[in-house]
């Protein structure tokens, strides 16, 4: 079977970047299941490496990805998958490391909420940006966006669902750098290189108090339980008080 993950540790001086690449180029590099956990099993090996000094996402052919892949067969209408998306979310969210995500041509749905959870978003000017679930009826999350550009502007992009220029979204505080097409994996590259030249301790220590001081770990929890109640009632409008927030915390299963 090909695989949907692509992994490449590129080596420098202090050390070494994993670049991790979504790989179906024959669906838009939409997250189906198989990709999910083909992530997730990515970043339990990250945690585990000692000597990576950051992590490199990014998608294939032109395309960072089109989101949660709705036309997987499922049996449970989407319960699964969305699962798999809350634990990969949150894990990479949460990841010690430094993080940065190489954009271009399209980042749709779940594929924006991926760059959203890295570090930082540095984008060719083909990338653009949407979260469709107003369309659709599939809920994205809030989280990290309104952090990144404010709730006025997260309001803007969620509730119209439009799509969202590169110039804009670098206006807007969600994409840190632009750069020409073609370069944005090279870009994100050195930027880690010189982030993995400084002290290893340091730079966790103070990615891990800037995320805590805007809250990220229980603005990303309090979401994932949103999303997962959506799933599980149906896909059905959730009573906000009787279902949200809810008690639990995403869980992984083989």
């Amino acid at each position: 079977m090909t695989p949907s993950v692509l992994v490449e540790d590129r080596d420098h001086e202090q050390g070494r970047v994993r670049i991790v690449r979504m790989h179906r180029p024959e669906a838009r590099n939409a997250m189906n299941t198989a990709m999910l956990t083909e992530l997730l099993d990515t970043l339990d090996a990250v945690s585990a490496a000692a000597d990576l000094t950051g992590l490199l996402l990014t998608g294939d052919a032109d395309t960072f990805s089109a989101g949660a892949d709705v036309r997987e067969g499922d049996t449970d209408g989407g319960v699964r998958r969305m699962e798999l998306f809350t634990v990969f979310y949150e894990v990479l969210s949460n990841l010690p490391l430094p993080t940065a995500a190489a954009v271009e041509g399209p980042a749709i749905g779940g594929g924006a909420e991926a760059a959203g959870a890295c570090d930082i978003r540095i984008a060719g000017r083909s990338a653009r940006f949407r979260f469709p679930g107003a369309i659709y009826g599939i809920p994205v999350g809030p989280a990290r966006l309104v952090g990144l550009v404010g709730l006025g502007t997260a309001k803007d992009w969620i509730l119209s669902a439009r799509d969202v220029g590169v110039d804009e979204a670098a206006t807007a505080g969600f994409v840190q750098r632009v750069v020409d097409d073609g370069t944005a994996e090279h870009a994100a590259w050195e930027w880690l290189v010189q982030v993995g030249s400084r002290d290893h301790g340091t730079v966790q220590l103070q990615k891990r108090m800037l995320n805590d001081f805007e809250g990220v770990r229980d603005r990303v929890a309090w979401e994932n339980d949103a999303l997962r109640a959506h799933a599980e009632i149906g896909g059905l409008p959730p009573g906000l008080d009787r279902d949200l927030p809810r008690t639990i915390r995403p869980r992984r299963t083989s």
